[in-house]
């Protein structure tokens, strides 16, 4: 397949791949996309995954000959977890393929230099590089589909974690005791009510009905509603409130100047949009943060591929590893008032507006919520604060309730940031029902089920 390369007017060779199919082409430097082209999976297992993609990469080369002499560099989007600096594919959700090197396998066979990243991690990137987050260093990319997920740009960087396991904000925990997870989380995180398929069970349990016996879904909800089914607005109304209420939170602990949604359930934006910006102000209503929908469209994640390749073309291996794999500290500070910090390698980071004091925390989506900040400086707290030393149980009960709350935004910012190390400094901390109360809430709303992959100190 190695043909004589010509770099002038040089181009990118993207190739995204999803669940269901795969699409490759052309794409130039400023994301114009020359050429693709859509093709279903024959068979889903990693080999035949693999010999797909190469007689499709082969097929390109001949069916377009002068395009792909002018390609200088290849980019992927793997659905699942990828690790951008050795190009390794390591999982998926929906596919059969595991730690598989598929950046070696690409250039081995092409000739080409490829990279590659998350398929969420990438959509961030193709804002970055060709949509309305150009301006912005500190960004959210949520993605609203089948699943829910999301990307952190954080001072001009896309952020990883320490595991590069960032961003997984379908992850939080919005119903306490809520939906069973079909991914093997935590009962009550948000993908089951605000995806996709939570968006459709959220309209039937409304107390919504078929017209027919097609597959429900946010096209159809969104149809319904656009005929005033009462129901349908409903359901639509409900899906902003889980939306705004999550990015609300994680805009306590980054600051974020813009957050954008992608995905199918974004074609709906305007849908909900209302209800979303409503009670991300009731939330934050100090806080000036662009929301909106992607302006790429369905070319998102394939426009993601030609960022990651070009991300991987400008940068050393330095640079790419800025943000992954280093060492994470979240530092969460308790006194009048609740703090958090993220300090990388020693640096801590400048999150100026990100105030996690104002963390709503709650049990349920129709309940208003108590931010961090209110039940720190509640009378009551302080009362149980001084009689908590004579033994008083009911003190000891109101401490552990107060561990538990905080815990709850201290499980969601792990969620999102992917810390190596958790530091909880502060007079309460001494208090052992405190230290109880915020590891309950730790173990039983992160999906690491009380095998926690970062240490834990209180001080």
């Amino acid at each position: 397949m190695k043909i004589e390369k010509n770099y002038e007017d040089s181009l990118v060779l993207a190739v995204d791949i999803g669940g269901s199919k795969y699409i490759i082409g052309f794409v130039d430097f400023e994301g114009n996309v020359l050429y693709q082209e859509r093709i279903e999976w024959i068979s889903m297992d990693e080999k035949s995954i693999i010999h797909q993609m190469m007689d499709s990469l082969e097929m390109l080369c001949r069916k377009m000959p002068d395009l792909f002499k002018r390609v200088a560099v290849g980019g992927v989007t793997i659905p699942g977890f990828a690790d951008p600096v050795t190009g390794v594919w390591e999982d998926s959700d929906f596919l059969d393929v595991h730690e598989f090197p598929i950046c070696d396998v690409f250039r081995e066979n092409t000739g080409i230099p490829f990279y590659a990243d998350n398929d969420c991690n990438a959509c961030a990137l193709a804002e970055k590089y060709f949509g309305s987050a150009q301006d912005k260093d500190d960004f959210l990319y949520l993605t609203v589909s089948t699943g829910i997920g999301g990307a952190l740009y954080i001072e001009g960087n896309l952020y990883y974690g320490s595991l590069g396991h960032a961003g997984e904000i379908g992850l939080f925990v919005v119903e306490e005791n809520g939906r069973e997870s079909d991914t093997g989380s935590v009962n009550g995180i948000v993908e089951m009510y605000a995806s996709g398929r939570g968006l459709s069970r959220n309209y039937l349990e409304l107390g919504g009905k078929l017209e027919s016996e097609e597959s429900l879904g946010g096209k159809t909800i969104a149809e319904y509603a656009r005929k005033n089914d009462e129901i349908a607005l409903k359901a639509i109304r409900r899906e902003g409130m889980y939306l705004g209420r999550v990015i609300a939170n994680s805009c306590t602990f980054a600051d974020f100047q813009k957050v954008i949604i992608g995905g199918g359930i974004s074609l709906m934006f305007e849908q909900y949009k209302e209800s979303l910006l409503k009670e991300f102000q009731r939330i934050l209503p100090e806080r000036k943060v662009e929301i909106e929908s992607t302006k790429l469209g369905y070319s998102g994640a394939f426009l993601g591929a030609a960022a990651v390749a070009l991300r991987g073309k400008e940068c050393t291996e330095t640079s790419l590893k800025n943000g992954f794999g280093q060492k994470i500290t979240l530092e969460i500070k308790i006194t009048d008032c609740a703090e958090a910090f993220l300090v990388i390698d020693g640096k801590t980071l400048k999150c100026r507006n990100a105030r996690f004091g104002e963390f709503l925390s709650a049990a349920h989506i129709c309940e208003s919520g108590d931010q961090l900040n209110e039940l720190l400086q509640n009378d009551e707290i302080r009362k149980a604060v001084k009689q908590y030393s004579r033994g008083d149980q009911e003190a000891k009960d109101k401490i552990y309730d107060l561990g538990y709350k905080i815990g709850k935004g201290v499980a969601c910012a792990c969620v999102l940031l992917d810390p190596g190390e958790l530091l909880v400094e502060g007079s309460l901390v001494g208090f052992k029902d405190f230290q109880t109360g915020l590891k309950d809430a730790l173990i039983k709303e992160t999906y690491y089920r009380g095998d926690f992959p970062f240490q834990i100190q209180f001080q």
